[in-house]
C-alpha cells in the first residue's frame, strides 16, 4: 500500500506541474484574444478612429512592437510547456530586448498622444474632444511595474518558480491599455470608472488562484508581486496622478 502512494504522489505532483505549464500558456493565449478584441475594432471599423489608417511611424512602432512582444511571450512559454527549455533561454535574449523596446517606444507613444490631445483610435476619447496631458500620461504608470518585474524576473532567471511567476504578472500587468479600450466600445460601461482596477485586480488574481489551486499555497512571487502592482497602480491614480506637481511634469514633458 505504501509503495502505490509513494509511487501516486510523484504522479500528481508531475500532474500538477504540466497542467501548471498549460496556465501560462493559456493565460498568454486570452491576452493576445484581448488585445485583439480591444483594437480590432477601430481597425476594421475606420469611421471610428480619430484619424485615417495608415499610422503614423511611432504609433505603427507601437503596434509592432506589442505584436512581436506578445508573440515572444507566447513562443517562451509555449517551449516550457513543451520541455524545451534550452531553446527558451535563447529566445529569452529577444524577449528581454523587446521588452525593453517596449517600454520606450510605448512611453513616447503616450507623450506623443499627450500633445495631441487624443487617442488614434478613437476608443477612449470621442471625437472632437481631449483631455489634459496629465491625464493622457497616467497609464505610462504602468510601465514602472511592468520593467520592474522584468527585471527582477531575468535576474532569477535560475529560479524558475519565481521567473515565471514574475514574468507572467509583468504581462499581465500589460492588459490595463487593452481593457480600457475594450470598455471604450461599449458606453453602458463607460460611466463606471470602477471597472478598471476591479478588472486589474481581478487579472492579477488569476496567478495566486492558480496557485492556491494547483499548490495548495500561494507562491510569495505571485502574493507580493500582485499586491505590489496594484498598490502602485491605485496608489498612483487615486494621489500623484491628482497633483499640480503631475500636471506640472506632464506639461513639461510635452512641450
Amino acid at each position: 500500500m505504501k509503495a502505490i502512494e509513494s509511487v501516486a504522489i510523484p504522479a500528481a505532483a508531475k500532474s500538477r506541474r504540466r497542467a501548471g505549464r498549460w496556465f501560462y500558456v493559456s493565460v498568454t493565449l486570452l491576452i493576445i484574444l484581448l488585445n485583439v478584441v480591444s483594437f480590432a475594432p477601430s481597425i476594421i471599423d475606420g469611421s471610428t478612429r480619430t484619424v485615417s489608417l495608415p499610422l503614423n511611424f511611432l504609433d505603427l512602432a507601437h503596434t509592432l512592437v506589442s505584436v512581436a512582444w506578445l508573440l515572444v511571450f507566447l513562443s517562451q512559454v509555449v517551449l516550457i510547456a513543451t520541455g524545451r527549455p534550452a531553446a527558451h533561454r535563447r529566445l529569452g535574449i529577444l524577449g528581454v530586448l523587446l521588452s525593453a523596446v517596449f517600454i520606450v517606444v510605448t512611453w513616447f507613444t503616450l507623450v506623443e498622444g499627450a500633445r495631441r490631445g487624443f487617442d488614434l483610435s478613437g476608443d477612449l476619447i470621442p471625437r472632437g474632444t481631449s483631455v489634459d496631458p496629465g491625464t493622457f500620461l497616467a497609464p505610462a504608470s504602468a510601465l514602472v511595474p511592468i520593467g520592474v518585474l522584468i527585471g527582477v524576473a531575468v535576474w532569477y532567471r535560475q529560479r524558475p518558480a519565481v521567473h515565471k511567476r514574475l514574468m507572467m504578472l509583468a504581462i499581465l500587468t500589460s492588459t490595463g491599455a487593452p481593457i480600457a479600450h475594450l470598455v471604450g466600445h461599449w458606453p453602458v460601461l463607460q460611466p463606471y470608472p470602477v471597472i478598471n482596477p476591479i478588472s486589474n485586480m481581478l487579472i492579477l488574481a488569476l496567478l495566486p488562484i492558480h496557485d492556491l489551486v494547483s499548490e495548495r499555497r500561494i507562491h510569495p512571487a505571485s502574493l507580493w508581486g500582485a499586491v505590489g502592482v496594484m498598490v502602485w497602480l491605485t496608489g498612483f491614480f487615486v494621489v500623484v496622478a491628482q497633483t499640480a506637481a503631475w500636471r506640472e511634469f506632464a506639461a513639461w514633458v510635452i512641450r
